[in-house]
């Protein structure tokens, strides 16, 4: 295996009192050492061991790394290339030094191949670069999912997802609004992320398929630096790994479990057979006798450039018992089970709501429902609690549908003809005349149809006398040739009312 002169100069120093070149190179091109001796050619791509520089080194330094026993000058340390100096080192010592690295860089190599010819797992490559690389290591999916890791303090996540729990929820969201993350999406080969504060510095590779990151290497602080020292051996990694996913060996935690499909395919197949969906949820123990509620959570743009669907799923998952949640249309859907989840849905909605606020999130909410034919009404109640309170109340995080009925019954009304041709026709032209003379009629009997037909209140709400709001009375019973007695027609008066308001608002 091919190493650089920075990694061999670095092991190096593990070892001895090392001066170095400050132009040491990266790149790896060392085969193996050799002790030079005086007058013999330079090769490439070895690294030399003499006790004095060769003339013909300085002229032209090649791919070489030489390593000198005698002091030299501090400005030939300045001046050239993967140069540096071991004073009063005997050659031999520094010569079974340097092949001891090489040694185990290749016992390592050859592991991790023969990892790879019994389709050993990713979480095996990383034991086996243990050796190599003490440092806490990790595979991750773009998604927040842990495929594999070693030495870190994640191993026991719930569904083993970055942001599952609330020690690593504060983590997801300084990721979601750090722009150097998002940056990192695009970069190819090893590249350090400095971290954000509650993010610790890495040095990563990302993993890569039809130009898109899909998952990510990354080491974090130990025992070994996280420069370009270990760069390449990283990248050399990551190929492997690559590998190993290219060829399905991954230790997946995928929410594969059968709620998850159950909900999938009532969300998306229309023609689901809802007698065969039953028999499933009950198998699951979601009974047909017990009562469910929906909530929407509507995602934005850092959650889908972040690709932080996943990390918001498990989190609720965790923190609501007896809930599922599932990804549909770039949003989320969440089931729970009321009679299973031990919270009341204002204690759902409290453990929630500082969730969707700390990350960006609206939310809809439908009503409580009971047993399995209802679940996709349900979740197009919880959308339109959504989409309906946007409008309505633009200042809040969370919306009900119960805040909102009135307001969609009035919209759909209208969405075919306008407001003025459904209402009460007569009441137009109350309202008309009122206008002309200044009457007072319309607003009389909305305050008399608010007030529950009660004359003494209505009169109080209008500050007249009960005798004059009787004389007006009997004047708008004349105008719309009622007695506003019939309930339907009263319902109606109250829903044209809704309805002229909104036509006048918008």
């Amino acid at each position: 295996m091919l190493l650089s002169s920075r990694l061999i100069v670095w092991h190096l120093e593990q070892e001895y009192s090392v001066q170095s070149s400050v132009k040491l190179t990266s790149e790896p091109y060392l085969k193996y050492a050799v002790c030079h001796k005086s007058g013999e050619a330079f090769q490439s791509g070895l690294v030399c061991i003499c006790e004095k520089i060769p003339p013909e080194f300085l002229k032209k330094p090649l791919h070489t790394l030489l390593v000198v026993t005698a002091p030299l000058e501090p400005c030939l340390l300045l001046d050239h290339p993967n140069l540096c100096v071991i004073p009063d080192a005997a050659p031999i010592a520094l010569m079974e030094s340097v092949e001891k690295i090489f040694r185990k860089y290749e016992e390592w190599n050859q592991t991790l191949f023969e990892s790879r010819l019994v389709n050993g797992s990713i979480q095996n490559l990383l034991d086996l670069t243990d050796s190599i690389i003490p440092n806490p290591m990790m595979v991750i999916g773009m998604d927040f999912t842990i495929i594999a890791s070693k030495n870190t303090s994640f191993g026991d996540l719930p569904n083993s997802v970055l942001g599952s729990n609330d020690e690593t929820a504060d983590l997801i969201l300084a990721l979601k609004q750090d722009p150097n993350y998002e940056a990192a999406f695009h970069r190819v080969g090893y590249f350090y992320y400095s971290g954000n504060g509650i993010a610790v510095p890495s040095l990563c590779v990302n993993i890569r398929n039809y130009d898109r990151t899909l998952y990510r290497l990354l080491i974090t602080e130990g025992a070994v630096p996280l420069d370009d020292t270990f760069g390449f051996v990283l990248e050399y990694l990551a190929r492997l790994v690559s590998h190993a996913l290219s060829t399905n060996i991954v230790n997946s935690h995928d929410i594969r479990w059968q709620l998850y499909q159950i909900f999938q395919t009532l969300l998306t197949d229309s023609r689901a057979d809802y007698v065969e969906v039953s028999r499933r949820l009950t198998d699951c123990g979601w009974l047909s006798s017990q009562y469910y509620l929906c909530v929407f959570l509507q995602t934005g743009l850092l959650d889908y450039k972040n690709l932080t669907h996943r990390a918001i799923m498990s989190y609720i998952e965790n923190i609501i018992p007896a809930s599922c949640a599932v990804e549909h249309r770039g949003n989320i859907v969440v089931y729970i089970n009321l009679d299973l989840c031990r919270l009341n849905e204002s204690e759902i909605e409290q453990k929630l709501a500082g969730f969707i606020r700390d990350s960006f999130l609206n939310a809809g909410y439908s009503r409580r429902m009971l047993g399995h034919f209802n679940f996709y009404r349900m979740y197009v109640q919880a959308s339109l609690s959504l989409k309906v309170g946007s409008r309505r109340f633009p200042h809040r995080w969370v919306h009900h549908f119960n805040d909102i009925a009135l307001t969609y019954l009035l919209e759909e009304t209208t969405k075919k003809l306008p407001a003025y041709m459904i209402c009460h026709e007569k009441l137009l032209d109350l309202k008309h005349e009122s206008e002309r003379s200044q009457s007072q009629l319309y607003q009389t009997l909305r305050c008399y149809l608010e007030h529950q037909q009660n004359a003494t209140r209505t009169a109080n709400a209008l500050f007249i006398h009960r005798s004059t709001l009787l004389y007006r009375l009997e004047k708008i019973c004349r105008f719309l040739k009622s007695d506003l007695t019939d309930p339907d027609e009263l319902l109606y008066l109250l829903l044209s009312f809704r309805l002229i308001d909104m036509e006048e608002q918008s």
